[in-house]
């Protein structure tokens, strides 16, 4: 698996930017998309409400125009912050709000149990995990694996624990994945929430700790969603990738874009170029193709950001310029510094 989730906190993407992405994404070899707005309340806040016509049918036009790119859509619900996991009747809701999706199209689905607290919903869940080392991994494991017994779907289910980061044991994690089913993928973002880098050892300890599972890295570059009033935007090449993480027990790599959406695409390319080959990936070379094919709008859509460019001097070559745009910028310095390179 190969692609891009809208993951991240903060206003979604429109529906043309969404549609916009999706060809960029089959142009670039991404294979996989995945739908996870954390704004979209029909996604997390309001899981059990079914979505409303029109709202469905603009997911129906995703599935379409990823089928004509090649790309598949994967539709990704989040039912934690308040759901039952003991309750029959919250599993066929849920089941009921997947099917409501598929008749769109969709035919992929993903569980997610990220960025909650640990606390049960009901007395039920404590009667029916309490005794576990930690109740909320018992559960979700329970859950997640009835979801998968009663939901089937071609290829694996792919769920997000709580514990999505890090190669450190825990209370979670000896709750969640001894009994997780064999055949579902757990999302990992490596040693970090945001990892800076992520190696071949790291995710071999990962796949230690959740007991074997094969993982799917949700990379959190070059998501921005950490400041809504001052965001940095990410627009250098992906780097710090192992690239014997594609030999290792890894299912992909899935990229949690930003919340500007064409600007995303300098960094996503890059990310495309690693995906498609990782020992022979050129951070350089990548963001020099990716300046060339996508600099230019990426310029003009930072231009709506940004009133005028920062009074810097711009370097002098590209390897400069990814130095100086390592650990993002705001719109004005982003402007004065990648304009001379368009």
């Amino acid at each position: 698996m190969r692609g891009v989730i809208e993951g991240f906190y903060g206003p979604p993407w429109s529906h043309a930017e969404r549609l916009e992405l999706i060809r960029f994404c089959g142009r670039e070899g991404l294979n996989t998309w995945v739908h996870a707005p954390k704004g979209d309340p029909f996604h997390r806040k309001l899981w059990r409400e079914p979505y409303p016509d029109a709202e469905l049918e603009q997911l129906g036009e995703l599935v379409r125009e990823s089928e004509r790119h090649g790309v598949e859509l994967a539709y990704a619900i989040a039912p934690g912050l308040d759901i039952c996991y003991s309750k029959d009747e919250e599993l066929e809701t849920l089941l009921a709000k997947c099917a409501q999706v598929q008749s769109a199209g969709v035919t992929r689905f993903q569980l997610l149990w990220d960025d909650i607290d640990h606390s049960l919903n009901c007395a039920e869940d404590e009667t029916r995990y309490g005794t576990a080392e930690r109740p909320s991994g018992a559960a979700q494991c329970d859950f997640s694996n009835r979801f998968l017994a009663a939901f089937p779907q071609p290829g694996p289910l792919v769920i997000c624990p709580m514990g999505y980061a890090g190669t450190g044991d825990s209370p979670y994690r000896r709750s969640f994945g001894p009994d997780l089913h064999s055949e579902i993928v757990v999302y990992w973002t490596g040693p970090e929430v945001v990892s800076l880098g992520i190696t071949r050892e790291a995710l071999n300890a990962a796949v230690a700790r959740f007991h074997g599972h094969e993982l799917l890295l949700w990379d959190n570059y070059p998501v921005n969603d950490f400041d809504a009033e001052r965001p940095l935007l990410f627009l250098g090449p992906l780097v710090g990738r192992d690239a014997r993480l594609a030999e290792g027990h890894c299912a992909g790599l899935i990229a949690n874009a930003m919340v500007q959406a064409i600007p995303s695409k300098l960094a996503l390319a890059t990310i495309a170029d690693w995906t498609r080959e990782p020992a022979g990936y050129d951070p350089i070379a990548s963001y020099e193709r990716a300046l060339r094919e996508y600099g230019a709008e990426v310029v003009e859509a930072i231009r709506d950001l940004a009133a005028k460019p920062a009074p810097i001097e711009p370097p002098g070559d590209v390897r400069g310029l990814v130095a100086a745009l390592e650990l993002g910028v705001h719109s004005p310095t982003a402007l004065a510094l990648l304009e001379p390179f368009v």
